[in-house]
């Protein structure tokens, strides 16, 4: 019942925000093709095997993700959670985790813009305070697009961001955009921006990196384990987005390590 009354009170909440008027609207048309024509050859689809492993029982799961190429010689940059998964950590307090399943993912294939080729790709390192991870290419094609990092604006509150996303087969593998907006920022317990948006590196209107946005999946289950009634406050329900600085600084970092080549 309770369950029943929250997605009634939830789906009020969506319906009580007004929609803008027309005249509210910006027409982004002169962003979205400026921003493909710059990046979207760098927005690439990852495809990976992810194994979960429970009570000493093994699945293998193929799933796929978004990355960005962030250097010239094949480094990606993708969200942590395509890497490996603890589900430890995504338990509320107070529930035991002995049996929580962890998923690890290998076998990693890129398949760039406009081509048909899966190419292989190998796990470089992470970064879990910042939720990311890096892969490389093991076969790096000449004249790779990229995007870089350094070339960013500083990301504050109250500025507009927009995304590129690239789709599935069954939507033909296009680009496709997204705006967003910084509503805050926040320090505690670490300095993040946090947004109305999409998953994925944030870019300004004029096509410069300002940060990257993904969910916090620990703490929205730990929020939803906490006893926290119905979750009628909506303030929290917002992605975060981190620094390009903290970013840009972890992918040289990630640039300077060999790739993780798995055994045979």
């Amino acid at each position: 019942m309770n369950k029943l009354i929250a997605s009634a009170m939830f789906a009020f909440a969506l319906a009580a925000v007004a929609p803008p008027s027309l005249g509210q609207v910006r027409d982004y048309r002169p962003i979205y093709r400026s921003l493909t024509a710059k990046h979207a050859a760098a927005v690439v689809t990852v495809k990976f095997v992810m194994s979960v492993t429970a009570s000493g029982k093994e699945e293998r799961i193929e799933d796929r993700t978004q990355a960005l190429l962030v250097s010239a010689d094949g480094l990606l940059l993708v969200p942590d959670r395509a890497v490996s998964v603890d589900f430890r950590q995504l338990m509320g307090s107070g529930k035991s985790q002995g049996s929580a399943p962890v998923a690890k993912s290998s076998e990693f294939r890129v398949r760039l813009a406009d081509s048909d080729d899966w190419l292989p790709a190998d796990l470089v390192t992470r970064d879990t305070q910042l939720g990311l991870a890096w892969l490389r290419l093991r076969t790096v094609p000449a004249g790779l697009s990229f995007v870089n990092l350094d070339e960013s604006v500083r990301a504050e509150p109250g500025m507009t961001f927009f995304s590129l996303l690239r789709t599935s087969d069954e939507w033909g593998g296009v680009p496709v955009f997204h705006p967003g907006f910084i509503m805050g920022e926040t320090h505690t317990p670490k300095t993040l921006l946090l947004v109305d948006g999409m998953p994925g590196v944030a870019f300004s209107a004029d096509g410069q990196p300002m940060g990257y946005v993904d969910v916090d999946l620990a703490r929205l289950m730990r929020a939803r384990g906490a006893g926290n009634g119905m979750g009628l406050d909506m303030a929290d329900s917002v992605l975060q987005m981190t620094p390009i600085a903290k970013v840009a600084a972890a992918t040289h970092l990630a640039q300077k390590l060999p790739s993780t080549v798995p055994s045979k």
